[in-house]
C-alpha cells in the first residue's frame, strides 16, 4: 500500500487522535487516498532510492524502526542484509519536494547485536511539520535478510510484510496491515489493521485491537487477543488460547483450545484435546472434540457434536442442541432455552427453567429437570428421573426404573423395562407395557395403566382410574387403587387368586368375575376372594363406581 501523509492531513490526524480511536480510523482512510494527500492543487513528486548491503552474523538480529510507509522483509540464503528503500516526497513545487526528500534520512548501524535500520524525518516533521499545506511523503522498504535472522520491526502508518524469516520474528505495527508467512516463533502486535500469520515454526503470540486476525499452521502454541475484529485460526499443533471481544471466532484443528469472547459467534472444529469456550452474546457451534468440553454462554445458542470427553455446558438464554457424545458424562444448565440431546454414551444431567428437554438414545443414567417446559425421553436403557413443574412428561423405551414428577402437566410412559413412579397433580397419567411395579399419585385427572407386570398402586383424587394387570411370572403382584368423585375399573388376569376388598360411597361395586364373598354384602362394598385368593386387591372410592373385570 502506497501511503503519502500530507502535513495538512497530519494536523487533522493529530486532532483526531485527541478525539479517540474512531476519529483516527476515519482520518486514516482519507489520508491513505492519493487524491486527498495531494489536495486539489497539482503536485510535484520527487523519488530518491536508498540501497545498502551488510553481512549479518549468526544469531544476530535485524531491527527496523519506521513510520509512514511499508516495510517488506524476506529471507534469503547467505548472510547478507540487503536494504532497499524508496523515498517519496510531494509538494506544490519541485524545489520544495526535492528539499524535503533530501531531509529524510535512513540510519543504518551495525553492532555486535546485529543491524539497526531507522528512518529519520526532519525535526520539523516531528513537530507536525507544515512547510506546505499540500506536502506529503512516504518511505517504503524492501529488505532481504538471512533466513535464520532474528527480526524486530516497529512501524506505524503503513503495512508490514514478512516472508521466509525462520528466526524469531517480533513486529509491532499500527494503522496498516501486518502479514507474516513461513516464520519461526512470532510475536505480532497491530492496531487499526489486520494481522495474517501463515506458518510459524514455534510458538506465536498475536495481539490486535481493531481489525481481523487470521492465523494458520503454527507448530507450537498460539495466543491471540483481539478487541474489535474477527479471529480465524487453523491448524495449531499446540494449545490455542483465543481472547476476542466483538467479532466472530473460528478455530479448526488445534491441539487444545481455550476461547473467550463477548459479542461474537464461536465456531470450533477438530480439536484434538480439551476445548473451553466462554461467550456472552453469540452462538457457539462445536464439533469433533477429542477431549472434554466446557461451554458457558448467556444470550446465544449452543450446538455441539462428536465430543469424546466429558461435557459441562452452562447457558442462560439460548437453546442447546447436541449429538454423538462419547464421554462419560454430560451436564447442562440452561434458563430460557430448550435442550435437545441425542446419542449420548454416558450419563446425562440436564436442567432448564423455562424450556423443553428432549433426549434420545442415552446410554447412561439420566436426570432431567425443568420448571415451565415439557420433557421427552426415548430409548434410555439405564433408567431416568424426569422432573418438571408445569409441563408434560413423555417417556418411551426406558430400560430401567423411571421416576416422573410434574404439576399441571400429563405423564405418558410406554415400554418401561423397570419400575414406574409417577408423581403428578392436576394432570393425567397414562402408562403402557410396564415390566415392573407402577406407583402413581395424581389429582383432578385420570389414570390409565395397561399391561403392568408388577405391583400397582394408585392414589388419585377427583379422577378416574383404569388399570389392566398382567399375569405375574411368579408370586403375587398386589393392586391398590384409590380415588374420589370418579370411577375405578380394574382388569385382572385369568387364573390369579386375589383377596378382594372394595368399598365406595354413593356408588356401586360390581364384578364380572366370580367372587366368594365373606362378611356383609352390599352394593357399595365387596369383601371376598377370587380363585384361591392370595394377592391383595384393594379398591377404595367415594362418590364413584367400582368395576372388576377380566383382563383380555
Amino acid at each position: 500500500m502506497k501511503l503519502l501523509v500530507s502535513s495538512k492531513n497530519r494536523e487533522r490526524l493529530h486532532g483526531s487522535c485527541l478525539m479517540g480511536g474512531f476519529g483516527i480510523a476515519a482520518v486514516l482512510v482519507l489520508a491513505a487516498s492519493p487524491a486527498f494527500a495531494a489536495g486539489s492543487r497539482a503536485q510535484d513528486e520527487v523519488t530518491r532510492n536508498f540501497d545498502k548491503t551488510l553481512t549479518l552474523g549468526a544469531g544476530q538480529s535485524v531491527r527496523v524502526e519506521h513510520k509512514f510507509g511499508e516495510v517488506k522483509v524476506h529471507g534469503e540464503a547467505g548472510r547478507e542484509v540487503k536494504i532497499s528503500a524508496v523515498i517519496r516526497a510531494q509538494a506544490s513545487s519541485h524545489e520544495e519536494a526535492e528539499s524535503f526528500a533530501q531531509k529524510i534520512q535512513i540510519e543504518v548501524q551495525q553492532t555486535g547485536a546485529g543491524i539497526s535500520i531507522r528512518t529519520i524525518y526532519p525535526a520539523e516533521e516531528n513537530k507536525w511539520f507544515h512547510i506546505s499545506k499540500h506536502s506529503s511523503w512516504s518511505v517504503n522498504y524492501d529488505i532481504a535478510v538471512p533466513t535464520d535472522a532474528l527480526l524486530n520491526i516497529r512501524n506505524s502508518y503503513g503495512g508490514v510484510n514478512v516472508d521466509r524469516v525462520h528466526g524469531a520474528v517480533e513486529v509491532e505495527n499500527g494503522f496498516g496491515s501486518l502479514t507474516v508467512r513461513d516464520a519461526g516463533p512470532a510475536r505480532l502486535t497491530n492496531s487499526f489493521g489486520s494481522i495474517e500469520l501463515s506458518g510459524a515454526a514455534g510458538n506465536a503470540i498475536v495481539n490486535d485491537k481493531n481489525s481481523s486476525v487470521q492465523v494458520s499452521d503454527v507448530k507450537g502454541t498460539l495466543e491471540v487477543q483481539d478487541r474489535f475484529g474477527s479471529i480465524t485460526v487453523l491448524n495449531i499443533q499446540g494449545a490455542a488460547t483465543i481472547t476476542g471481544g466483538n467479532g466472530a471466532v473460528t478455530v479448526s484443528e488445534a491441539g487444545s483450545a481455550n476461547i473467550t469472547t463477548s459479542f461474537g459467534n464461536v465456531n470450533a472444529r477438530n480439536i484434538r484435546g480439551d476445548l473451553s469456550v466462554h461467550d456472552n452474546n453469540g452462538n457457539v457451534d462445536v464439533s469433533t472434540i477429542g477431549g472434554s468440553l466446557d461451554v458457558s454462554d448467556s444470550f446465544g445458542n449452543v450446538t455441539f457434536t462428536d465430543v469424546k470427553g466429558r461435557i459441562n455446558c452452562t447457558t442462560s438464554n439460548g437453546r442447546v442442541n447436541a449429538s454423538s457424545l462419547a464421554g462419560g458424562s454430560v451436564a447442562i444448565r440452561d434458563s430460557f432455552g430448550n435442550i435437545d440431546l441425542e446419542n449420548v454414551n454416558g450419563s446425562v444431567d440436564a436442567e432448564t427453567s423455562n424450556g423443553k428437554i428432549t433426549v434420545r438414545d442415552i446410554r447412561g443414567s439420566t436426570t432431567l429437570k425443568s420448571s415451565f417446559g415439557a420433557i421427552e425421553a426415548t430409548n434410555v436403557p439405564k433408567g431416568i428421573r424426569a422432573i418438571t413443574g408445569n409441563g408434560a412428561i413423555t417417556l418411551t423405551d426406558i430400560g430401567a426404573d423411571v421416576y416422573a414428577k410434574t404439576s399441571f402437566g400429563s405423564i405418558n410412559a410406554e415400554r418401561i423395562n423397570g419400575n414406574l413412579t409417577a408423581d403428578d397433580s392436576n394432570g393425567s397419567v397414562t402408562a403402557r407395557n410396564i415390566k415392573g411395579d407402577a406407583t402413581v399419585t395424581t389429582s383432578f385427572s385420570g389414570v390409565t395403566l395397561e399391561s403392568v407386570g408388577g405391583r400397582i398402586r394408585v392414589d388419585n383424587q377427583n379422577g378416574a382410574i383404569a388399570v389392566t394387570a398382567l399375569r405375574p411370572a411368579s408370586g403375587c403382584r398386589d393392586i391398590s387403587l384409590k380415588t374420589s368423585f370418579s370411577s375405578i375399573r380394574v382388569r385382572i388376569p385369568d387364573g390369579v387368586g386375589y383377596n378382594v376388598s372394595a368399598r365406595t360411597s354413593f356408588g356401586r361395586v360390581s364384578s364380572e368375575i366370580p367372587v366368594t364373598a365373606t362378611g356383609n354384602i352390599g352394593g357399595d362394598s365387596l369383601n371376598g376372594t377370587i380363585g384361591g385368593g392370595g394377592c391383595q386387591l384393594q379398591l377404595t372410592d367415594s362418590n364413584g363406581s367400582i368395576e372388576i373385570a377380566k383382563a383380555p
